[in-house]
């Protein structure tokens, strides 16, 4: 990828769609180092490109992020606008920090399009929601029937968007009435509901009314069994509202969390290529080094017609796996043994 000439352009293109796009990411840093001075210097590097990734996993595809995981804490620099403390300790040789970034959002817009990380963003992923009601009068947790007035509340809001994603309130249809009830939903039950909707980020939205205009928000990730609690409070009329974005903002979150982590994930692994001609290998090690995911191909060894190679790459191995079939690069797992074709 090139960097910018810094220009600031008016950009007049379909980047306007992610106008309701928050450019700011809180992020948590802990560091250590030979003193406090240099973990608050290592603390800042690390939530610029905490931040940074973010807020681009907001706008663009998981393989755009990690490709952007690639600029040094130079370039990313130019992009950080704003900085700001929520809570901070340091030590003699630690700090850590609550912070808000901000990122400059003309700056990304243009990078992302000058190197057309736009065109190649995917449809929004899709996020199925479970609603549950109780009320602290009436203990009974209720899903399908007609009290709950929580999952009505969502289903007004009809489909609702978030940056890249969609939210959507589970169907009331057989097969998930068979599959849902007011009982805690176990890891059998997720994976059926993952099923037979198609769509793997599930979340139970548990809202118990604790008040005339209180809620305590229960929000389950189903796949991964995390919870968070949220209590709302509304002084001119029914909390649901506010409720719901506040779910919404925490969800959307978390799925960026996972984006982040899987394309700042680092791995390793040894692979073995077969060639007729020496040429073959060498074309296959450029094709190799083309690849935006893979950091670093280390020869073993050669002879026999095959060369073992380490391959160092950013994201997950199914991630890779994707990245070489889209360079034409095929990967078989024989007897344990990781074979390029």
């Amino acid at each position: 990828m090139k960097f910018w000439t810094i220009a600031f352009l008016v950009l007049l293109l379909p980047l306007a769609v992610y106008a309701d796009v928050s450019f700011e990411a809180g992020v948590h840093v802990e560091t250590e180092a030979e003193n406090a001075s240099a973990a608050k210097d290592a603390a800042m590097k690390k939530a610029h490109r905490e931040a940074f990734l973010k807020v681009a996993a907001r706008l663009t595809t998981i393989d755009n992020v990690t490709a952007l995981d690639q600029l040094t804490d130079e370039q990313l620099l130019h992009f950080i606008q704003e900085v700001s403390v929520v809570a901070e300790r340091s030590g003699v040789k630690t700090y850590q920090a609550d912070l808000n970034v901000k990122i400059n959002e003309n700056l990304l817009k243009q990078y992302m399009q000058e190197n057309n990380m736009i065109e190649v963003v995917s449809a929004p992923a899709q996020v199925l929601i479970v609603p549950i009601f109780s009320d602290t009068l009436y203990p009974d947790k209720v899903v399908w029937e007609d009290g709950n007035v929580w999952r009505q509340a969502w289903l007004d809001k009809g489909l609702i968007k978030a940056g890249t994603y969609d939210f959507m309130v589970v169907a009331d249809n057989e097969v998930n009435r068979k599959l849902l009830s007011a009982e805690p939903i176990d890891t059998k039950t997720y994976h059926q509901l993952a099923a037979a909707n198609r769509i793997k980020n599930i979340f139970s939205v548990d809202a118990v009314r604790a008040g005339g205009h209180t809620l305590v928000v229960i929000i389950k990730e189903l796949s991964t069994g995390t919870e968070k609690r949220i209590m709302v409070t509304s002084d001119d009329g029914e909390p649901f509202d506010k409720a719901i974005a506040e779910s919404v903002g925490y969800i959307s979150s978390v799925m960026q969390g996972h984006t982040v982590s899987e394309s700042m994930h680092q791995g390793k692994q040894v692979f073995v290529y077969y060639f007729d001609r020496l040429t073959e290998w060498l074309d296959m090690e450029k094709r190799l080094n083309n690849v935006p995911q893979i950091k670093n191909v280390r020869m073993l060894a050669m002879g026999g017609n095959q060369v073992k190679i380490e391959i160092e790459f950013s994201g997950s191995e199914n991630r890779l796996k994707s990245s070489l079939r889209n360079a034409g690069i095929y990967l078989q797992i024989v007897d344990g043994n990781y074979i390029l074709r």
